[in-house]
């Protein structure tokens, strides 16, 4: 009887491991060893939650809560947190909504608001000019004239891109920091936003540098950090 229990005994092991893993149902597998790897807790990008909204919205994506500073969206920098101008520049997202129909009220808003909080000095200019080539001048020229590569063809001629931009000279004078820095975070006519590609600091260096091309005198503001 113990030999036939012995003998047994790996018959009854394989058939265990088929019964763990065979299927339970359509959908799911029998006995798992890592269910919670198996069977995520996650939601899946815009799927629906058991979580609405009071307007009847349960999609597990959804925009940032108005007004909310998303967690480490501001750095951990006393510098910029003891300097409203740098203040105001991080949290410029939060002021304005980029909503076409805002478009103007939201570009006064931001002209009125910030300030170029970066000091002029020959290194920001440096960096500016830098980012400048990398981002810009490729539609608004080497100089700021508006004959970028893909507007005017080395011959003359138009480019594949047709819209023009205005020279800085003839327009920037008229303009402030703060719209400056919306039209470069968030797009104006038909340039994109650059919000993604420069960080806030890089913004305002790239300010300094396209001012110097339209023959703007810079000056450090009251607020430049030290």
């Amino acid at each position: 009887m113990k030999n036939t229990i012995i003998r047994l005994l790996p018959v009854l092991a394989a058939g265990v491991m088929l019964v763990a893993c065979g299927k339970a149902g359509k959908d799911k597998t029998g006995r798992i060893y890592m269910p919670d790897m198996t069977y995520s807790n996650a939601y899946e990008t815009y799927s629906a939650s058991e979580i609405a909204t009071p307007e009847g919205n349960n999609m597990s994506a959804r925009k940032p809560v108005e007004g909310t500073i998303p967690r480490g969206f501001i750095p951990a920098d006393e510098k910029i947190k003891t300097n409203e101008a740098y203040l105001l520049s991080y949290m410029a997202k939060n002021h304005f909504t980029h909503d076409p129909a805002k478009w103007q009220e939201e570009y006064d808003k931001a002209g009125a608001l910030l300030k170029n909080p970066v000091e002029f000095t020959d290194a920001a200019k440096a960096e500016g000019k830098r980012l400048y080539e990398i981002n810009c001048k490729v539609c608004h020229g080497e100089k700021g004239e508006g004959n970028g590569q893909i507007v005017e063809l080395p011959d003359g001629g138009d480019g594949p891109y047709t819209a023009r931009p205005p020279a800085y000279s003839s327009r920037l004078k008229e303009i402030k920091d703060g719209n400056m820095f919306y039209s470069i975070s968030y797009g104006k006519g038909m340039m994109g936003g650059y919000g993604f590609q420069l960080s806030v600091n890089e913004r305002w260096e790239v300010i300094h540098y396209i001012k110097s091309l339209a023959g703007i005198s810079a000056e450090a503001p009251a607020t430049a950090a030290k």
